[in-house]
């Protein structure tokens, strides 16, 4: 019988079919462990590619916050008085995902008493709706407005509409050395296209600083706000409220907390700040600095000691020597305490403690390294090394800990723009009382638009005395042939009795107006009232002069000067000649000088029959300088010497200078025409300016339009519209 033989071979099977299902089930184990790894990998960069999605739309987020809030400004510098005062709730943006709400409308008073209005409004900027990098930026704006005749509804494209100016408009590079004095609170404002200095000086009353360039403040000088394109430097004691610079901002002194913006790198070699938002790095050598929140897109390097910081986050690194006043620090990057530590610090990067700082809550994702006595408590994701195995740290290690950290995202500061009005003085030949020319040897004298004297040129002459009186500065449309004298005078022959005159001398036997080699000196007690126009220089010394200066060159004023423009003189020195203080008939003026004006005044300013001012912008100027010929600019300096008093507009079309004792009750402007003249413009001695108490008929924002005057930018009776205050919300 044959042998069965399966069974031979029965128990090796049996052990290959059981390592073959073993063999099977490890491939799948693996194969779900190679599964759950892609998964986990694909959750981890879905979830870095979203949050690297979102850090990219907080920019744009904020970008259309800042967008709106230029948007707002300019509905708010369109809008009229009655829509101001009853703001309220949601401001509707068209065309926009961009949101707007006023938060509050504060009515004040300016110190001319005009109405102002201050309107706060939180403004909402989104990017990526919709999407999971979804992310919204609330920025809150507060605005300053200031009504103004005529606004609400644009008179744009008109013909003879006024240019508005702001308070000092420099249009070169600013020194201001002396004693500057300015009063007027937030009305002492500076617009300056190029670099400004205060320093070696003392300078008081400045509201807000705004610049093309670099600014530095010194001395103890202390602005309100400081926005500029380039740098910004403090020192010694000089402070402001808020710093704003797309350049780099340098504190090497302070004698208040600073609030400071920055597209670049803020040092501290000194001082304090309520605030620090940088988008470059921020770097504090000095010690004693308290800085009580700071964020940068940067580093901070704090190796100064003796301050402290409240809260620091920072995209980068973060080395802090400053103390533990409660100090909270976030940082991507890698944070180093070299000195008293912090109560918190979250971090994505290495942990290092040196020194006697502890920290009081760690949550750090990479390493810690503890050479301090003092102590942590916390969580890492890392390693733990210690410089003695009896230092204490209570840390728990979690490997592949994962720290969540928003980046912080600060969208670039707006640059400072600065409108330029042209300044020329022969586009307002035409709108003069008295131009004045020298033409084949003679003084001509064109007058318009005066009550008293028929519109026409005349001649410069004089009467022989007669009556016990001299007759010096008549006009006349004959000259007696023969008697004209170098200076462009002779004897009148027509009319043959003494018509008008047009000033005031010391005496009726001396004379007040004389003309030279391209200049006219004034010099007397006064003048006919209204706009007086010269091609030339002028010079007006000693006398107290009612009028609107304009001289095709320059001007420099002497002596015991004083000049009101007619708006801020008003309607009873203008129109009806009443005598002015300082100009008292006991102080040498004759009744017989009185006489020669009676009846004579610019008919363009005088509403006889309502006893007011007409408006003309052309009436806030006191003294304009400069015009061109063709594409070619001369002359535009001005000077107000020592002892003057200007009421009213200064308007150079170049540059401005001031000395001892100086007084200018207006707004300014040095325009920088003149482009192959680059010293900066100069404020020195003892210079007041002040606006605090300017007359109601004066408005020295609006001034006559000189060219382009139907271009929509400069013909316009715009609201004054400020962005004075913005934060992150």
């Amino acid at each position: 019988m044959p042998k069965h033989r399966q069974s031979k071979f029965r128990p090796y099977d049996s052990g290959r079919r059981q390592r073959g299902m073993a063999t099977l089930l490890l491939v799948i184990l693996v194969g779900l462990a190679m599964t759950a790894t892609a998964f986990g990998v694909a959750h981890a960069v879905r979830s870095t590619q979203e949050g690297q999605l979102s850090l990219h739309a907080v920019t744009p987020a904020q970008d259309g916050a800042w967008d709106g809030a230029e948007a707002v400004r300019r509905y708010l510098q369109k809008a009229d008085e009655s829509t101001l005062a009853q703001l309220s709730g949601a401001l509707r943006i068209t065309g926009s995902t961009l949101t707007a709400n006023v938060v509050s409308v504060v009515k004040g008073k300016d110190g001319k008493g005009r109405n102002t209005y201050r309107i706060t409004v939180d403004l909402v900027g989104s990017a990526a709706d919709g999407t999971a990098a979804a992310s919204k930026s609330v920025l809150q704006a507060v605005y300053d407005v200031t009504p103004q005749p005529g606004s609400g509804g644009s008179t744009s494209g008109l013909p003879n509409q006024p240019t508005l100016i702001n308070t000092i408009n420099i249009y070169k590079d600013l020194n201001l050395t002396g004693g500057i004095k300015v009063l007027g609170g937030n009305n002492a404002n500076l617009n300056v296209q190029g670099n400004v200095t205060l320093d070696s000086a003392s300078v008081d009353g400045i509201n807000t600083i705004r610049a093309t360039g670099n600014v530095t403040v010194g001395s103890g000088i202390h602005v309100n706000n400081i926005y500029a394109n380039g740098d910004v430097t403090v020192t010694g004691a000089a402070s402001a409220d808020l710093i704003s610079a797309l350049g780099n901002v340098t504190i090497n002194g302070g004698a208040k907390p600073f609030a400071v913006q920055s597209n670049g790198t803020v040092t501290f070699n000194g001082g304090s700040a309520t605030s620090v938002d940088a988008i470059g790095d921020v770097i504090v050598p000095a010690g004693g600095v308290t800085i009580s929140s700071i964020r940068t897109m940067g580093k901070v390097v704090w190796t100064g000691s003796g301050g402290s910081a409240g809260t620091i986050t920072a995209n980068g690194s973060v080395v802090y020597a400053g103390g533990n006043n409660n100090t909270k620090i976030t940082a991507i990057g890698d944070v180093k305490l070299t000195g008293g530590g912090a109560t918190t610090v979250i971090t994505q990067g290495n942990t290092s403690m040196e020194n006697s700082g502890s920290v009081g809550q760690l949550t750090g994702q990479g390493n810690l390294s503890v050479n301090t006595w003092t102590g942590v408590t916390g969580t890492i994701g890392g390693t733990l090394t210690k410089g003695s195995q009896f230092m204490s740290a209570n840390v728990t290690v979690q490997p592949g800990l994962k720290v969540d950290i928003t980046p912080v995202a600060l969208a670039k500061l707006p640059a400072v723009t600065v409108d330029k009005p042209a300044i020329d003085a022969y586009a307002l030949k035409d709108s003069a009382n008295y131009a004045f020319d020298f033409v084949d040897g003679a003084i001509r004298v064109t007058v318009s638009n005066v009550n008293g004297i028929d519109s026409g040129t005349y001649y410069l002459g004089w009467y022989p005395q007669a009556n016990g009186r001299g007759y010096q500065d008549f006009l006349c449309t004959k000259l007696v042939p023969g008697t004209l004298t170098s200076g462009g005078k002779g004897q009148c022959m027509k009319p043959t009795t003494p018509y008008r005159t047009i000033c005031q001398a010391f005496s009726n036997q001396n004379d007040c107006l004389s003309y030279s080699n391209g200049a006219w000196t004034l010099n007397g007690k006064s003048f006919a009232r209204g706009v007086l126009w010269f091609h030339g220089d002028l010079n007006p010394s000693t006398g107290y002069y009612l009028d609107s200066f304009i001289a095709t060159g320059n001007i420099s004023t002497s002596g015991a000067h004083r000049t009101d423009a007619p708006n801020y003189a008003g309607y009873d020195q203008i129109c009806t000649n009443a005598t002015p203080a300082g100009l008292a008939t006991g102080s040498g003026l004759t009744d017989q000088q009185v006489a020669d004006f009676a009846g004579v005044y610019p008919s363009n300013f005088c509403d006889m029959a309502n006893k007011t001012l007409i408006p003309n912008s052309i009436g806030n100027v006191a003294l304009l300088a400069g015009g061109y010929v063709g594409d070619t600019f001369s002359g535009g300096d001005i000077n107000v010497g020592a002892s003057s008093v200007i009421n009213g507009s200064v308007m150079a079309g170049n540059t401005i200078s001031t000395g001892g004792s100086t007084n200018i009750n207006g707004y300014i402007t040095a325009a920088a025409q003149n482009t192959a003249d680059t010293k900066p413009v100069s404020l020195s001695g003892a210079t007041l300016l002040d606006y605090s108490k300017l007359p109601d008929t004066y408005q020295p924002g609006a001034v006559p339009c000189m060219k382009n005057c139907n271009n929509s930018t400069q013909a316009t009776n715009d609201n004054l519209s400020t962005i004075t205050w913005t934060r992150y919300l």
